[in-house]
């Protein structure tokens, strides 16, 4: 049988099973992914098994399934099977149990070495001994036979080396940027087009903070957000902002099963909820999952806008990023001005405006209560968003860490409490990145480490916070979430998480709610974020 089908049966040894029914393979397809994050699919690997019709397998999944099996790559498998010579049913190739295929006859061999054995070592496609160089009464004719041979290697060598520099020359080529003739580069009026860490101050930050990765890219995890600039100083006319970006709405293996299943994939945006933004003119960004595995993938997105009054407000945003461990990424934003409005044209571009304009105002936005819970314990509440001040810290972030903001108290030492990003921390279930923390080289005395004073009227209500508690070993500790003399109350854990608890007051008064340590705590680390209220119907 062929060497790949060989590979097939060390897959199996190295799966420690038999690959017969579908299952089986949708079984591999996750451990290749899993082990060494490639995507084979099922169908792919049935056909290589023979049991579905097919073309021969491509080099990079042979790859593949050769690192599985524990080989640098298929040529070094090949090179193992080639150096063991003819190996039996029983014997072993480079260490590695090798059995007999499923078309192999009792007295076959389990590996054909017409596929893998290199033409320099001198055996025939029976795997016998060349005689040629040992035969010293070889003839003339022989030896030119064999001068003939060498041409041809050569030849057929100098053919996939034109061929491979044509392909990089190709490649080279079609990664540049292809533009109409004429279109003139303005990238130059944008501040801070290639997303510096150490110049982000270009940027605005109207929603949700600073980036959460620190090397030049416009990177968010699990939040809502809106980053942006107004760019001066461009004359009437037609352009294309570019942006590399995408958007991974979910786990990358849910990710690509969503994406697969989706409807809408044809322009690779299915799914996605970020989108690069001219004015009122926006176009969503490609979804990670549209192109996972594409080596030269550079998500490259590209939205035609007009401009009709010497300036725009180019962005980067998101108002439905919320399923967890959704994350968003932009960078290396470039601006071109395709044509020049004439006066012919202002009426038409006057007209694209105006319905970009209403396609705007007709876009479904971030509303205050969007996505917060409207029962709970199944029963209806109402947010209620006045009863706090600068609930959600997020909103008093600007990029430093900042003292204990105005609404939040504590009774430890006020100069142990900052708003602060959340980089250092191990990532929950959370939806935000930013939050007010607690922190000491010494264990906290007992009482509220932060909290907010809430007026509540008679009533019933539910406070809801996403927050964390640490000891001075890192692991969770005895700290929990609630208010000052209530009863129901939310264990805090390390990973910061969502939780609420319920409170029944019966007469008008002032709570304390937030994060407490009890009497023999030993927390020296606590963070909050995302306080909210609701009352009961």
């Amino acid at each position: 049988m062929d060497s790949y089908q060989v590979l097939c049966r060390e897959v199996e040894r190295k799966a420690g099973r038999a690959l017969e029914k579908r299952s089986d393979f949708e079984w591999l397809s996750e451990q290749l992914m899993s082990e060494l994050h490639e995507m084979i699919s099922s169908s792919t690997l049935m056909r290589l098994w023979g049991y579905r019709k097919g073309v021969a397998p491509r080099r990079s999944t042979l790859d593949v399934l050769a690192r599985y099996a524990g080989f640098a790559d298929y040529a070094e498998f090949c090179n193992s099977v080639a150096d063991d010579g003819e190996a039996q049913d029983g014997q072993t190739v480079a260490g590695h149990e090798v059995g007999v295929g499923r078309n192999t006859s009792p007295g076959e061999s389990g590996i054909s070495v017409e596929a893998c054995e290199a033409t320099e070592n001198g055996t025939n496609a029976g795997g016998e001994k060349a005689k040629g160089d040992s035969d010293s009464g070889k003839d003339g004719g022989e030896r030119g036979k064999d001068e003939g041979r060498r041409a041809w290697v050569w030849a057929l060598a100098l053919v996939a080396i034109a061929c491979s520099g044509v392909w990089w020359l190709w490649r080279s080529l079609s990664a540049r940027e292809v533009l109409p003739r004429g279109a003139e580069d303005f990238t130059c009026l944008l501040r801070n087009a290639r997303c510096d860490a150490d110049s982000l101050g270009a940027w605005t930050f109207v929603h949700g903070g600073w980036p959460a990765e620190p090397d030049g890219t416009l990177a968010y995890f699990m939040k809502d957000f809106d980053v942006c600039q107004v760019v001066h100083g461009l004359p009437a006319g037609e352009y294309e902002l570019r942006a590399r970006a995408w958007h991974l709405p979910c786990e990358l293996d849910k990710a690509l099963y969503d994406y697969e299943h989706a409807e809408d994939k044809a322009d690779g945006t299915a799914l996605a909820q970020a989108e690069i933004y001219a004015g009122p003119f926006a176009q969503r960004v490609k979804n990670y999952a549209s192109e996972f595995g594409h080596e030269d993938s550079c998500y490259e997105n590209v939205l035609r806008f007009v401009v009709l009054d010497d300036s725009v407000r180019i962005g980067f945003r998101s108002d439905g990023n919320w399923p967890r461990f959704s994350r968003a990424q932009a960078d290396d934003f470039r601006l071109y001005l395709i044509r020049k409005a004439t006066a012919h044209d202002f009426k038409l571009m006057a007209a694209q405006l105006d319905s970009a304009r209403h396609a705007d105002d007709e876009r479904p936005r971030l509303k205050r209560g969007d996505r917060i819970p409207k029962m709970l314990d199944g029963v209806a509440v109402d947010l209620l968003y006045d009863y706090m001040e600068n609930s959600d810290v997020t909103d008093c972030w600007r990029g430093r860490e900042e003292a204990l903001p105005e609404g939040w108290t504590t009774q430890q030492e006020a100069r142990r409490c900052r708003i602060v990003h959340r980089t250092d921390a191990g990532r929950g279930m959370g939806d935000s990145d930013i939050y007010l923390e607690y922190r000491s080289d010494s264990t906290a005395s007992a009482g509220l480490l932060v909290g907010h004073e809430v007026a509540l009227e008679a009533g019933t209500y539910y406070f809801a916070a996403i927050f964390f508690a640490q000891g001075a070993d890192g692991m969770p500790t005895s700290v929990y979430f609630g208010a000052e003399g209530c009863a129901d109350t939310c264990p805090a854990d390390r990973l910061m998480d969502w939780k609420y608890f319920c409170v029944t007051v019966s007469k008008p008064q002032v709570l304390t709610v937030g994060l407490w340590a009890p009497e023999g705590s030993d927390v020296q680390r606590a963070g909050i974020c995302g306080l909210k209220v609701w009352e009961r119907r």
